[in-house]
């Protein structure tokens, strides 16, 4: 028998009106930011470096509508599912479980590939990092010359790469909690909603036994 209570006390029903409710704010706040904040993350993923490929303001383009057409129809499925939570209707809250599972999984791989990519190419964003503080420092000292290795990607000079190793390896530890933290707060969101839907169900069928069994003397 599954529970029909989540986060350990909270009656099924209730706790997925909440966290449904909390989630559908969270996306509205990530989808208005990320507006908010466009111009500068353009301007930061395009900015031309020479320790990696240049990202065009296109590509760039198609990869921010592309995460905010996500975020903005699983918002619409998040208030779908508060809806068909406080209609307290079997049909509409599957409905509900199954898209949300969709787009929980379509969130957790694609971040967690995200992630996996800034972690690899962790070295490429040093040096990238290095390279603008250089720029904030230029003089005429070859110290701050970019150095080309035969066979290997251009390295940002500078003797002192501390700042930007740190700054870098926060961010990969920084964009790891979250990653890891978020999607497993969103699967456990989606089981909930899975325990919630199976609840219903198991009602529904007790109703209806329970018309059965009361029609049978009339019958007879």
């Amino acid at each position: 028998m599954l529970s029909q209570k989540v986060l350990c006390c909270i009656p099924a029903r209730i706790g997925v009106i909440l966290m449904s409710t909390i989630m559908f704010l969270v996306y509205i706040a990530i989808i208005v930011l990320s507006f908010i904040k466009r111009d500068e993350m353009e301007l930061w993923a395009t900015t031309k470096q020479s320790t990696d490929t240049d990202f065009t303001k296109e590509a760039f383009n198609g990869l921010f509508y592309a995460f905010v057409s996500v975020f903005i129809v699983y918002a619409v499925v998040l208030a779908y599912g508060i809806l068909s939570a406080f209609m307290d209707n079997h049909k509409l809250v599957r409905i509900y479980h199954i898209l949300n599972w969709f787009f929980v999984l379509l969130v957790l791989t694609s971040t967690l590939a995200y992630w996996i990519y800034f972690k690899v190419k962790q070295t490429v964003y040093v040096n990238d990092c290095q390279e603008y503080e250089n720029t904030k420092n230029q003089t005429t000292d070859n110290t701050y010359s970019p150095v080309a290795i035969p066979g290997k990607t251009t390295v940002a000079g500078g003797a002192d790469k501390s700042f930007c190793i740190d700054l870098v390896n926060k961010l990969v530890i920084g964009t790891g909690v979250v990653v890891f933290v978020g999607n497993f707060i969103q699967v456990y969101i989606a089981s909930s909603i899975g325990i919630y839907s199976t609840s219903l169900k198991r009602n529904n069928q007790h109703q209806r036994l329970h018309s059965l069994d009361d029609d049978e003397p009339e019958k007879s």
